[in-house]
């Protein structure tokens, strides 16, 4: 050995770690570009696969470097007590992203939310998830335009929403107010068809998605075709339509069904939209 190497084991070991973790990240690259075509699926396992090479290459470096400081125990002990104090926040975020990717929670493209504040995963990184934010001053899930930031610690025992994962789809309504005096029949089906002619391309697809959730999960009956249901209110009758909608897509599904629904209604007289209108009669007094 070099007799100018005060440690040589531990430095050409650590130099041999870092040379085959670097080979092993782009023979796992090379792998995962082949083994599948789906791009959000490349980027879960080329993630997980470089959070795995990196962790196991830290744990050899610092193997090799333990036994040079056995004469310092207790001090690295309490070094490394206070370290582990220290870097708790960084350490949990490490294991957030290998529980991440190892439990399937949510991958780049996935529209989740966390603790109230949602949006469209565009990296995880070791120590942040980055979110394109939808909401906050902006209605109807559309992007702000600002960057979320959160900690890859704040999983574990956190609720996590993910609106695309499983089932790329999610449940929508849209509400229609009629009089009493209107043809309840005629404004259902409008909305039925409406409804129908906005779903029917990628209801196939949704049904596909329904029944792989199947094969995996205990997932009840559920329904994917527009219904309309009916609520009776003080002063009109509710007339709600439920159908399947893209999660990204739900403000432009809403304008196009209200949009088609108020030119077929229009059209037809046996139907009046209601409102929170009052009809005030004024009498004047008798004169004497």
């Amino acid at each position: 050995m070099p007799h100018w190497l005060p440690y040589p084991v531990p430095v050409i070991g650590t130099v041999i770690a870092v040379v085959v973790a670097l080979g092993l990240h782009f023979a796992a690259a090379g792998y995962v570009h082949h083994a599948t075509h789906d791009h959000r699926e490349q980027y879960r396992r080329r993630k997980f696969f470089t959070t795995i090479i990196a962790f196991a290459a830290g744990i050899v470096i610092v193997m090799l470097w333990a036994h040079t400081l056995k004469h310092q125990g207790t001090m690295i002990g309490l070094i490394g007590a206070g370290l582990a104090i220290a870097l708790k926040e960084p350490l949990l975020s490490i294991a957030g992203r290998l529980a991440i990717f190892t439990g399937h929670m949510y991958t780049a493209g996935d529209r989740i939310e966390l603790q109230k504040m949602a949006g469209d995963v565009i990296d995880i990184g070791f120590f942040y998830t980055r979110l394109l934010e939808i909401g906050s001053w902006i209605s109807a899930d559309q992007y702000s335009g600002r960057i979320l930031l959160i900690p890859n610690s704040m999983i574990f025992g956190t609720p996590i929403l993910n609106y695309t994962q499983h089932l790329s789809l999610i449940w929508d309504e849209v509400v229609l107010p009629i009089t009493y005096q209107s043809d309840m029949e005629a404004a259902t089906r409008i909305l039925t068809e409406v409804g129908t002619q906005y779903t029917r391309e990628f209801l196939q697809n949704a049904e596909h998605d329904l029944e792989q959730m199947r094969h995996q999960f205990l997932v009840p009956q559920l329904e994917l075709k527009p219904v309309v249901y009916v609520k009776v209110t003080s002063n009109w009758l509710e007339l709600t339509l439920r159908y399947v909608v893209d999660p990204k897509k739900r403000r432009s599904a809403s304008s196009f069904i209200y949009t088609e629904v108020f030119k077929r209604v229009s059209k037809a007289d046996s139907i009046q939209i209601a409102s929170e209108t009052m009809d005030l009669t004024l009498h004047r007094p008798e004169a004497a």
